[in-house]
């Protein structure tokens, strides 16, 4: 049966406006579920709107083609996960948290195991489309913003933002590729492993590059008359 979407007598578009974006919500949640469990090609518009439970109609009155739900479902899928680093940017900026806790809730919120799936679905099998170029776009954002969160988050080591930058991506690298590993082959064990020597090479790294860092400061104070 069609859905209809009606405006009630003294209803408020405000309210409107929240009935659609709660659709829109399901929508993309509907979305998301299928993109990890069958891929891209798959999650056609009927096979989301079944999933959703609501007729391919209503679907396509909030989302006129499957490649605008597609692409905005990315682009809340990821801003989810840079609400997750802000927050947690924020945390170690204050002194909140340290870095073995903003590893693994990296690993365990960012580079959750579904959201790799559908990640990696989404870049490989929308490249050369209208999703792909707007999946490339929303990605170089994020990790653009990744990088700037972790200067802020690291920010009191002292060292440059190019330097942070490069943490950065020593942490997201390798999160991302142990999160691979243990789709392929599940060991938690190895998985605390690699995550405690994650965390001790950043620590290193950090210590490491402050005290070189901190050198020409001093020497330079030591020559001052």
């Amino acid at each position: 049966m069609e859905t209809i979407l009606l405006r009630h007598p003294g209803e408020s578009a405000d309210g409107r406006e929240l009935k659609g974006a709660a659709m829109r919500a399901r929508l993309r949640a509907a979305t998301e579920e299928l993109i990890a469990e069958v891929g891209v090609n798959a999650a056609s518009a009927a096979a989301i709107a079944q999933r959703c439970g609501v007729s391919r109609g209503a679907m396509l009155h909030h989302y006129p083609t499957r490649d605008e739900l597609i692409i905005d479902t990315a682009a809340h899928f990821w801003r989810r996960a840079q609400d997750i680093v802000a927050a947690l940017a924020d945390d170690m900026s204050a002194g909140r948290t340290d870095v073995a806790t903003f590893v693994e809730r990296l690993y365990e919120d960012v580079f959750r195991a579904n959201a790799l799936v559908t990640m990696l679905d989404l870049m490989v099998t929308g490249r050369d489309t209208r999703v792909g170029e707007a999946v490339e776009q929303i990605l170089t954002d994020l990790f653009r913003s990744y990088e700037d969160l972790g200067v802020k988050a690291f920010h009191v080591s002292g060292l440059p933002p190019e330097r942070i930058h490069v943490v950065i991506t020593l942490i997201v690298s390798t999160l991302r590729g142990l999160r691979i590993q243990d789709n392929i082959h599940r060991d938690e064990a190895r998985v605390r492993d690699v995550l405690a020597m994650l965390v001790d090479a950043v620590r290193t790294i950090l210590e490491r590059e402050s005290l070189a860092a901190a050198k020409p400061r001093t020497s330079s104070a030591r020559r001052r008359p």
